[in-house]
């Protein structure tokens, strides 16, 4: 019995959601643990090697899965150029580097990448520019709410201060803060890598935008934290929420959208036809070709 795999797992299963305590009568009692144990919790029984993740207020079982494709105003047909599947906790972001190397590898790299806010953020955002590609999309992290943006009382960021970069090293140099003041010094730190910005702390304890500042007042100096990376990504959420003409661009993503759900509704994708993720990286490959034949002729589908 316990050479058999279904038997393995449900023991596997029991012990990280299960354990036994002494009941009523010294009998054992099996009690739900409040959070599993084990080093790779089993989310299905059905399939070991799937995991889950939050979207929102739904729990998602499975594996996630990746499509990239072309964006050409003056082409009918749009082409898949990458697919991929992994487990449902890669984040978008990680994924990126990854879809930016098989594009390039297969000599498909684009001049501009559209993405949502999972792939956009301060360090993507940097890292395509120094592979010759322009990340557009909104900046993780922040809400994506236009009405709050435009609130005169809305939280300040590092793209509210005035900044200039070096042109060969990239390197930030803050000039002045919101109210127009100029920092005491600045200098980036060995351990964090990150600039520290000073400025004086009795004029920012009196300065009427410091509930809504990101300078931190001490009782000797006042000090703003920042790096490229934060920079970038305020900076690309400035962009993103107040100009309309840039929101609209990035539209253009909606397409991947409209194949990653046609893709999803695939009859090869229905459940527990692929139980694995290799399995399901075949599978999705399988679909995206067919899609694309759809794409190419219509009348194919």
């Amino acid at each position: 019995m316990k050479e058999l795999e279904g038997f393995r797992t449900l023991e596997t299963v029991f012990t990280q959601q299960c354990e036994v305590v002494e009941g009523e009568d010294n009998l054992p009692k099996v009690e739900i643990r409040e959070k599993p144990e084990g080093e790779k919790i089993i989310n299905s029984p059905h399939n070991t090697d799937v995991e889950y993740v939050r979207k929102g207020n739904q729990k998602v079982t499975g594996h996630k899965g990746f499509v990239s494709e072309t964006y050409d105003k003056e082409s009918k047909t749009q082409f898949i150029t990458d697919v991929n599947t992994t487990g449902s906790t890669r984040a978008d972001s990680k994924e990126l580097p990854d879809i930016q190397e098989r594009v390039e590898k297969a000599e498909l790299k684009p001049e501009a990448q559209y993405g949502d806010a999972g792939f956009v953020n301060g360090k993507t955002i940097i890292s395509s520019e120094e592979k010759g590609i322009d990340l557009e999309g909104p900046s993780s992290g922040r809400s994506q709410s236009i009405e709050g943006f435009e609130q005169e009382d809305r939280p300040l960021d590092a793209a509210d201060f005035e900044l200039t970069i070096d042109e060969e090293t990239k390197e930030i140099t803050v000039e002045e803060c919101p109210e127009g003041e100029v920092p005491l010094d600045q200098g980036r730190s060995e351990k964090t890598g990150k600039v520290n910005v000073h400025f004086d702390a009795d004029k920012c304890a009196e300065c009427p935008l410091k509930e809504r500042c990101p300078v931190k007042i001490g009782k000797n100096v006042a000090t703003l934290t920042i790096d490229e990376l934060m920079y970038a990504g305020a900076l690309r959420h400035h962009q993103y929420m107040g100009d309309v003409d840039y929101r609209k661009e990035c539209a253009v993503r909606a397409g991947a959208e409209g194949t990653v759900n046609s893709k999803s509704k695939c009859s090869w994708n229905e459940k527990g036809k692929t139980p694995k993720v290799d399995s399901n990286k075949v599978t999705n490959g399988i679909c995206c070709t067919c899609l694309q034949r759809q794409k190419i002729h219509p009348a194919w589908g």
